[in-house]
């Protein structure tokens, strides 16, 4: 490593020491990089005044026009500045002042630490005038910074600001910021004060201390906006916000167990002690935070109590969650911007609602809050921007945990809610209604054929059966249509594991035949493109599942040893179970099971099971852990029966049935699709079931085939 060294001084003329002189556009550069808008200034300079401990900050728009104020006065009742707080503090840039103390006098954590939000005020106006003073204080102090001297022809050191000492007989106590000549940098619009209104409804926590108080206490913003009363005064989010259909709060510890409760309707259903979201091994490398997830079912049925309570249309329930939807982060008491915002879904919550929308709740359904703290979360850092989080690992933990705890919520929603009868009656039932038959031959007897009303009758009729034909059919491709988007989740969901397969065996192909041709020999692969055969038909099964005609169709029928088959998808599975250090126990017929049936759907219900059990086991022993598999054939007088169980957490008994529902999964992230679509396929053969009385001690779920497999 080069070391430093002085530079020659043997010729003065070309050597001498120099200093940095910042331009003193610098200031201004402040307020336009590192303040996104307007709104965020705002929110700045009122995060000052909570570090002043203020129990109140007022913020005021005036002037001529009351539409169009020209002036910003941010006033706040804190400690206020003495004269040499200001000149050697308040008017030094990237002032360490905070950092010596992490603490106000009032014990509250300092919200700023860098010494440069004050310069906020830069990106509002022309001109800030400022007064100030101490408790008590005879004197107080008044500056006046005029940001267009900050130009970029002079020199920071060389801009003079002018200070006045002198007695402020309206100013008790705390500083007052009037920020002069807005239309100097905008005017202000509608859109404006809403997006402000918003931004400082939300900026203190709603979470509560052990003792029950609010986090934030004793700290109140008020709001003046003379053109819009409806936005002036205590802010405080929508009353909507708070009644919410379903609530879940409370804690997730360092090691990955939650505790909290879930309501529904303001009832509490559920109570959460230590419930472990992740493996054994697993910590929370984030470090420990609190929830409270508040979500909405946003059709007209989920939302009409709340047009009915609040009397408004459902277009205007739906803007007011929009405005306050997403998931923000607080961080000792004040959000972090930009995350909650509308239209920030940082934690992706629209692709997992999109791939399952029955179960997962999308991001314009939440309001949510994540409560961090710099001791518990020292790892989760501000960008230099002041705007979001460093994405290093330890954000992407808090991505990731943040989701495991929402599947929580989203698993009872999904149970609480109403689902179709499925044997409700079919397209027929719905045009009964436009048969007139029973009319025309009513008519008939009573009036004769010929007669002019009877002759009526059966041509309306005849019109009215070819209008219901026309609109049955018409009928029929919309249905077809509204069940194309859930064919493309399971084409998506079932066409990953083949590949996966496919490729698998690839490799070991191409791993066998390198050792082969480096000894002079080859092997027989021919089992192995069967089984690549197989797959590949199963992708082309799924691929005719987008073809309505042909919904369902499995595969031909080819004959097969069962016991093959078993072992075939055990092979592929065996880098994961390898991984986990499971051994699987396998309790076969000495004589082979030979059937005559869909390889391809035997294949693809024993990789569903198989995939279930290693995903549970792994999330239960944690990765690298072990665990069990017992997988059973047996023989019956018309078919098989083959049983997989494990020693993992096994099924809740309330989720045994619903386990096969289509959406429904306790995974994070899972689509819901596994179990729903095995036992798709194997009703043309037998049933799936899961029981309760298996070998191991986790779940167990028994494979019915006794119908059509050719025994």
């Amino acid at each position: 490593m080069a070391e430093a060294r002085p530079l020659s001084e043997e010729d003065p003329k070309r050597s001498g020491r120099a200093k940095m002189r910042p331009r003193a556009r610098l200031i201004s550069l402040i307020g336009d990089e590192l303040i996104s808008d307007e709104p965020v200034a705002v929110v700045e300079l009122v995060k000052n005044a909570y570090d002043a401990d203020a129990g109140k900050v007022t913020v005021e728009f005036s002037g001529p026009d009351p539409n169009d104020p020209d002036t910003l006065t941010i006033s706040d009742d804190g400690e206020g500045m003495s004269l040499e707080t200001v000149l050697e503090g308040w008017l030094e840039p990237g002032t360490i002042t905070k950092k010596r103390q992490e603490r106000s006098p009032r014990g509250r954590l300092y919200q700023g630490a860098k010494g440069v939000g004050r310069f906020a005020a830069a990106r509002l106006a022309a001109s800030l005038y400022m007064e100030t003073k101490r408790d008590k204080a005879p004197e107080g102090v008044a500056v006046l910074l005029e940001w267009g001297r900050f130009d970029e022809n002079s020199y920071l050191d060389e801009v003079e600001i002018e200070y006045q000492v002198g007695p402020l007989p309206h100013l008790t106590r705390g500083t007052r910021l009037d920020l002069v000549d807005l239309h100097a940098r905008k005017h202000w619009q509608d859109d404006d004060y809403s997006a402000l209104h918003d931004r400082l409804s939300r900026l203190v926590s709603p979470f509560q201390t052990t003792e029950g108080r609010s986090e934030v206490s004793n700290f109140d913003i008020e709001l003046c906006i003379p053109g819009h009363p409806e936005l002036t005064g205590k802010v405080e989010p929508h009353t909507l916000t708070k009644k919410p259909k379903y609530k879940l709060s409370g804690s997730l510890d360092g090691t990955g167990h939650f505790t909290g409760t879930l309501e529904i309707e303001g009832k509490e259903i559920k109570r959460y002690s230590q419930h472990r979201l992740g493996t054994p091994k697993e910590s929370v490398t984030c470090g420990s935070f609190d929830v409270e997830i508040r979500a909405w079912d946003r059709d007209r049925p989920g939302l009409a109590p709340y047009m009915a309570e609040f009397d408004e249309s459902l277009t205007a329930i739906r803007q007011i969650l929009n405005r306050y939807c997403g998931v923000s982060i607080y961080r000792d008491g004040f959000r972090v911007h930009p995350y909650g915002e509308e239209g920030n879904d940082w934690l992706s919550l629209d692709t997992r609602s999109r791939q399952t929308p029955t179960l997962r709740l999308a991001n314009n359904q939440v309001v949510a809050a994540v409560r961090i703290s710099r001791a518990d979360n020292p790892e989760l850092k501000d960008r230099t921007t002041r705007e979001g989080l460093v994405h290093t690992p330890e954000y992407e933990a808090l991505r990731e945990w943040f989701v495991r705890v929402l599947a929580l919520l989203e698993a009872e929603r999904y149970a609480s809610r109403p689902r179709e009868d499925k044997a409700e009656e079919g397209i027929t039932t719905l045009f009964e209604a436009f048969d007139l038959t029973e009319v025309v031959k009513e008519a008939d007897e009573r009036l004769g054929r010929d007669h002019p009303v009877a002759k009526l009758v059966r041509d309306k009729d005849s019109k009215i059966r070819e209008g219901v034909r026309r609109l049955q059919d018409h009928y029929s491709r919309v249905m077809m249509a509204a069940g194309f988007g859930q064919m493309i989740d399971i084409v998506v969901h079932e066409i990953g594991a083949p590949l996966g397969r496919a490729n698998r065996e690839l490799a070991r192909i191409e791993k066998v035949l390198r050792k082969a041709i480096d000894k002079g020999n080859l092997p027989d692969v021919s089992d192995s493109l069967t089984n690549i055969k197989a797959w590949l038909e199963q992708i082309a099964n799924c691929r005719d599942m987008l073809i309505p005609k042909t919904a369902g169709r499995r595969g031909r029928a080819t004959s097969f040893s069962v016991q093959e088959e078993i072992e075939g998808n055990l092979g592929l599975f065996e880098g994961l179970l390898s991984r986990q250090k499971i051994q699987p126990a396998l309790r076969l017929p000495r004589a082979p099971v030979v059937v005559h049936m869909s390889r391809s759907a035997l294949g693809q219900i024993i990789a569903n099971l198989l995939d279930n059990a290693t995903y549970w086991l792994t999330d239960h022993h944690g990765a690298g852990g072990g665990g069990q598999i017992d997988i059973r054939l047996t023989t019956l007088k018309h078919g098989f029966r083959i049983t997989i169980s494990d020693d993992g957490p096994g099924v809740p008994e309330e989720d045994r049935e619903r386990s096969f529902e289509m959406n429904f999964s306790r995974k994070p992230n899972g689509m819901g699709l596994g179990l729903y679509i095995a036992r798709q396929v194997i009703q043309n053969y037998g049933k799936l079931l899961y029981k309760d009385d298996g070998p191991l001690p986790g779940a167990c779920f028994e494979a019915t085939f006794d119908n059509n497999v050719g025994l």
